[in-house]
Parts: C-alpha cells; sequence; structure tokens
C-alpha cells in the first residue's frame, strides 16, 4: 500500500474513532447526524462518503472519496425550515471542494423513522464534487456502528 493510502486509512480512523468505539457509544447524550454516499455526476469519478453531525443550527464533519483519493472537513448551517448550506474544504489529498445547498425532506408517515427526514441537495464544485445528494438521518451517531447501526 502506498503511504497516501495508509495516510488516508489513519485520518479517516481518526476523524470517525469518536463516533464508532464502544465507549463513546456507552456514553454522552445523543447527537443527530447523517451518513451517506452519492455517486458523481462527472463519468468516472469514484463515491463521495459523508458523516456529519448536527448540534443545535451548525453541521460539521468530514467527506471523503471511496478511493480515498482525499479527505474534506464539512461546516455549514442548517435553519428551522430545514434548509441548510455546507462548505468543503480539503484536508488531505486530492478532497473534494465544493458547496453544497439543499432542504431537509419534511416527515412523512408511510416512512419508517430510519427514512424520515433525510437530507436532499445540490453540490457543485470542483472536479468529481459535483452531484445530487440524499443523506440519511442518523437520530443517534454515539450507537452507530459498522454493522448496519
Amino acid at each position: 500500500m502506498s503511504r497516501k493510502v495508509i495516510a488516508l486509512l489513519s485520518l479517516g480512523a481518526l476523524a470517525l474513532a469518536p463516533v464508532l468505539t464502544p465507549s463513546a457509544m456507552a456514553q454522552g447524550p445523543q447527537k443527530p447526524g447523517f451518513v451517506g454516499s452519492a455517486a458523481s455526476s462527472v463519468p468516472g469519478c469514484p463515491r463521495l462518503m459523508w458523516r456529519l453531525a448536527r448540534d443545535g443550527d451548525n453541521v460539521n464533519g468530514i467527506a471523503y472519496y471511496s478511493d480515498l483519493s482525499g479527505m474534506s472537513r464539512v461546516t455549514g448551517t442548517v435553519n428551522q425550515a430545514g434548509a441548510f448550506t455546507l462548505q468543503l474544504t480539503s484536508t488531505m489529498g486530492n478532497g473534494p471542494v465544493g458547496t453544497v445547498t439543499g432542504q431537509r425532506e419534511p416527515k412523512n408517515p408511510l416512512r419508517t423513522e430510519e427514512a424520515q427526514g433525510a437530507l436532499v441537495a445540490e453540490m457543485t464544485g470542483q472536479g468529481c464534487a459535483n452531484m445530487h445528494l440524499r443523506i440519511r438521518p442518523v437520530y443517534n451517531l454515539n450507537q452507530y456502528n459498522t454493522a448496519g447501526g
């Protein structure tokens, strides 16, 4: 494996460790967030993976390409009506750079709780960072795990 890939894997593990470790899952208040992936509208580009946490009106997290070519910091805000704007700033490698604008879906009584209130948006940015997004909510990131939690 190249040093670049090892560095990206290490950073990803460090960034996700507070969310995915058993000690984090066992403690702390409920922390809402969003996880997901989306295909770029640019042919031949890797999927973009998302891990976002919401704290009041603020949204923070990471986004990275599925081929581990880069990682970015995500910051933004959401209003009471569910409209949001996010900025992606590359932090490692060829991380995605762009702006995401969208709306949280309204609650639908015909959907399961897990399918309620997804983020639906458009991303415009550099290179592969152009796509339509639907990111599902996670009601407690402290209990989210890689086994489908």
